[in-house]
């Protein structure tokens, strides 16, 4: 009896007497190791499958096991984030390693796994080598392993694509186009051009979000994956509504204020829309249909800024419209379209300069204004 249970194992020899009397003293023998904790399975019977399985379970969980021990731990994390990592798991990970022993798993299975994948970017790529990391770092903060073959797994840089904003004509090009193809979707991105909202802001606004007195809508929740959370800096806050956002508004009123809490719903249902695969087919066909050059609709929310700051818009208040936590995220992301601003006024100083008359071209007009009345 080991471990609460009965075990069986044969001894390959023939039961003569000598062998059946050895076999008794080596039971008494295994017995007494048990007696005192000290009976090792594969000592006695190497290649016992029941060694064998003792052998694994002394080895340790599985990654997979030690993967789902860590997923366990961050509940606190967005449904949205959660499910992105059981997805780089089941997708990219668990195929390769998912059964092997946390413990027998070293660095150059994890570097190959990830050297092996055609990754569409680095961003995609560093985001999984994070998933890799986090079981393994548990898993040494345990004593489960005793070096962590995950710590020198680095991210590799990303170059981080900047915005490609529209033009004002073809911002009013994509939405009049939409109003004959798809109307309901004309209001959304007009709305979205002229706003800046986030997409996830978009698809979690309510009628009762909009402040029609004064021009206003309250920014507080956003919506990832169907599930409803707070915005993506935790932080609520009013946008300013101007004339286009509020037009667009105004064409929505008939199409879903009756029909339930979200401003913009998926005409083809009635219901909400849960999830950006709705939004692209109509935007696709417009882009295809007006001629111009292809750009996903989150650089709607670029749009907006680069309008205002080539307008001469004061960068502190852009960046209370968008939602950013600090000037800095401005700064950095539109700092092209705020130094094209910058020219442009202090150019524009300079023409109004050069339009003012010099005392040498008032004294020769008045010249010749007398020489005309002589």
């Amino acid at each position: 009896m080991w471990k609460g249970k009965r075990h069986w194992e044969t001894l390959k020899m023939q039961p003569t007497p000598p062998n059946l009397k050895h076999a008794s003293r080596l039971r008494e023998d295994i017995c007494a190791h048990i007696a005192i904790g000290a009976f090792d399975y594969g000592k006695f019977f190497p290649d016992s499958d029941e060694a064998r399985a003792a052998a694994d379970a002394d080895a340790g969980p599985t990654f997979r096991e030690q993967a789902q021990k860590w997923l366990a731990t961050i509940s606190h994390l967005a449904d949205s984030t959660r499910n992105d990592y059981r997805r780089r798991l089941e997708r990219h990970i668990y195929p390769v390693i998912g059964d092997k022993r946390v413990r027998h798993i070293v660095y150059g299975d994890l570097a190959a796994l990830l050297g092996n994948i055609e990754w569409g970017s680095m961003k995609s790529r560093n985001n999984t080598a994070t998933v890799i990391r986090q079981p393994f770092d548990l898993a040494f903060l345990d004593g489960l392993i005793e070096t962590n073959p995950a710590a020198r797994i680095r991210n590799m840089k990303s170059q981080k694509e900047p915005p490609d904003p529209f033009s004002l004509e073809e911002i009013n090009a994509i939405v009049d186009t939409m109003k004959k193809l798809d109307p309901a979707y004309a209001n959304y991105f007009e709305f979205a051009f002229f706003t800046g909202l986030r997409t996830s802001e978009l698809l979690a606004l309510r009628w009762e979000d909009i402040d029609w007195n004064m021009g206003l809508v309250r920014v507080s929740r956003a919506k990832v994956d169907t599930i409803e959370k707070g915005t993506k800096t935790s932080r609520v806050r009013d946008v300013e509504l101007n004339s286009r956002a509020l037009e667009a508004l105004a064409r929505q009123k008939p199409l879903s204020l009756l029909a339930g809490k979200e401003v913009f719903i998926n005409p083809n249902t009635g219901k909400s829309i849960h999830t950006l695969n709705i939004v692209h087919p109509p935007w696709r066909r417009t882009i295809k249909a007006c001629g111009i050059r292809y750009r996903n609709p989150y650089q709607a929310r670029h749009t907006f800024a680069t309008l205002n700051l080539m307008a001469g818009a004061n960068p502190m208040w852009v960046s209370r419209q968008m939602g950013h936590t600090s000037m800095k995220m401005l700064l950095e992301v539109y700092s092209r379209w705020i130094d094209m601003a910058d020219r442009s006024r202090e150019k524009n100083k300079l023409e109004t300069l050069l339009s003012v008359p010099t005392v040498c071209q008032r004294k020769t007009a008045q010249s010749e204004d007398r020489a005309v009345i002589g």
